[in-house]
Formats: C-alpha cells, sequence, structure tokens
C-alpha cells in the first residue's frame, strides 16, 4: 500500500482538482437556484470560480509532492548502496534480483532445494534459504 506512493499521488492530485472543478461548479449552480431568495448572480459566479481556482493551485501542491517523492526515488536507488547480504559465500559474486520462492528483490543464493517435490535449483533470498533448508549449489 505504501510503495510507490509517488503515483498513487500524481493519481490522487488528478482525481482531487476533477473533484475541485465540478463540485465548484456544481456549488455555484445549486446555490443559485436553491437558495430562497436567490443568491446574488456575481457571489454565485465568484464561489464557483473560486472553488475551481483553489482546487487547481491545490492539486498542482499534491502532485509537486509526489513529483519529488518519485524523483528521489530515483536517485536514491542510484546513489545509496544497497546492503549486501552475501557476505557469508565467501568471496562469491552477489547476485541481485527477484526471489523465485517470494518474490522479494534482493541478493539472491544459487540453491539446492531438497524437498517431497524432488530436487530443484533456484535463486532465492537469505531468508528463504534458511526457511527452506536449502544447499548452496
Amino acid at each position: 500500500m505504501y510503495k510507490h506512493i509517488g503515483k498513487k499521488l500524481k493519481v490522487l492530485a488528478e482525481v482531487w482538482c476533477v473533484l475541485g472543478v465540478l463540485g465548484s461548479i456544481a456549488a455555484g449552480v445549486l446555490l443559485y437556484f436553491v437558495k430562497k431568495p436567490p443568491m446574488d448572480l456575481l457571489y454565485c459566479i465568484l464561489i464557483a470560480v473560486g472553488g475551481v481556482i483553489l482546487s487547481i493551485l491545490s492539486s498542482w501542491g499534491i502532485y509537486a509532492l509526489s513529483e519529488i517523492h518519485v524523483k528521489l526515488e530515483k536517485l536514491e536507488d542510484k546513489l545509496i548502496p544497497k546492503p549486501n547480504y552475501m557476505s557469508y559465500l565467501e568471496d562469491k559474486q552477489a547476485m541481485r534480483g527477484q526471489c523465485e520462492i517470494c518474490g522479494k528483490t534482493t541478493d539472491l543464493i544459487s540453491a539446492k532445494i531438497v524437498d517431497s517435490l524432488g530436487t530443484r535449483y533456484r535463486k532465492v533470498c537469505k531468508e528463504c534459504f534458511a526457511a527452506n533448508g536449502c544447499e548452496e549449489k
């Protein structure tokens, strides 16, 4: 739910803008026709236009925050080295990718799994290696 929040915030900004614009226009029109006696037309137009402007400006703020988050994620991936869980492999080159058991992206181990399904060879993470009683390939 909280992974890649920048993309979700972009969608929220777009939805916020559309709903705000439609809601502001609807509020201006409804105030004019429903109010007894009818509100002055100028006030209803000001309410509708002001709501549209506030909605657009606030959605820009949300969208800008999401852009910052997306770019920081990309920068973090380039600048911050990933932790190396493979130090126990004794001079073997660490592989990075997606675990074939749990799907987590991390450092991988080439493992031999012997169980009721037979002998299988998989690239697995440290946790799955320990949980499945694997042997190093």
